[in-house]
């Protein structure tokens, strides 16, 4: 699955990101020309946890990306094509469905929601329409097989089912059904964590003392997202040097996608980069007063 999905990137023209030691959070990470996206593959969609999708959220926040998961099955059956599901707020697409939107361009119209199919009428249109012709609202609720009421909250916002939408289309002969928008990142709204882990207390208070709002991840490649109004840098923790060299590969790969920084904090190296990544030592954190500090460090580090 995962191998198809790199192949539809790859068509559509996006540079992809994929940790080297897979992410539970997610799988991949792609970079088109005006999208980030962040990808995870699930053989059944009900396998998405809540925490995951907390933290999917949460990342699709900060780092201005759209979170997808591409799944296959639901205890329901199999996924449908051209339909948007969900599972805790993330937008889920089949196979082929996530192929048309990245190739094609072609946005879902239809998503599943308990109770049947729905989709997004334009309300402003359908109200415009109905009362240039001079239709009443219940002509066109019995066009729809509904009621009144619900014709106006349609022309308020509110979403109909398909069959009611292509009933009021096919008699108005006009387009009212609108595409859904899965990539606006702007919708998720999530509370961080409200705890921070106990091995990682004093480098989280020292690094908001410096000015910098962090977000601890659980279920990443990197421990935290350390942040300004100016720079986002990746932040991965560790404290066995054998493993900071793969988690300086991981990072090295995120942070080209990305297109952000990063650096990695540790007890003690002999080293101050590896794979192009910054290491700093622990008490060299603990030395710094300023945020400017950091950023003057990242960069010439990073530049060895």
């Amino acid at each position: 699955m995962l191998r198809e999905i790199r192949e539809i990137l790859a068509r559509g023209g996006f540079e992809i990101g994929e940790p080297l030691f897979k992410s539970i959070s997610f799988d991949l990470i792609a970079r088109g020309r005006d999208r980030l996206l962040i990808l995870k593959a699930l053989i059944n969609i009900d396998a998405l946890r809540s925490e995951i999708a907390r933290e999917l959220k949460i990342l699709a926040k900060e780092l201005e990306a759209s979170p997808i998961v591409i799944g296959k099955r639901s205890a329901m059956g199999e996924i449908l094509d051209g339909v948007i599901y969900s599972r805790h707020g993330i937008p889920i697409l089949s196979l082929d469905t996530f192929k048309d939107f990245i190739i094609e361009g072609e946005y879902p119209m239809v998503y599943a929601s308990p109770g049947g199919f729905y989709v997004n009428i334009n309300g402003e249109l359908l109200r415009k329409i109905r009362i240039e012709r001079g239709i009443s609202l219940g002509q066109l609720a019995k066009v729809a097989g509904v009621s009144r009421k619900t014709i106006q909250l349609y022309e308020e916002g509110m979403n109909a089912t398909v069959d009611s939408a292509l009933r009021l289309e096919d008699y108005l002969n006009v387009p009212l059904i609108e595409t859904i928008d899965i990539l606006d990142f702007n919708r998720y709204e999530e509370e961080r964590y409200p705890y921070t882990p106990r091995n990682y207390e004093d480098i989280y208070q020292k690094l908001i003392e410096i000015g910098y709002d962090v977000f601890f991840t659980f279920k990443c490649p990197f421990e935290a997202l350390s942040k300004d109004n100016r720079d986002i840098f990746l932040t991965g923790i560790g404290r066995d040097t054998k493993k900071i060299r793969y988690k300086a590969l991981n990072l090295k790969i995120l942070t080209h996608i990305l297109e952000k920084e990063a650096f990695i904090i540790v007890e003690k190296s002999k080293y101050e980069e590896i794979e192009g990544v910054p290491i700093i030592e622990k008490e060299e954190l603990m030395e710094i007063n300023r945020k400017e500090e950091i950023r003057k460090m990242v960069r010439e580090r990073s530049a060895i």
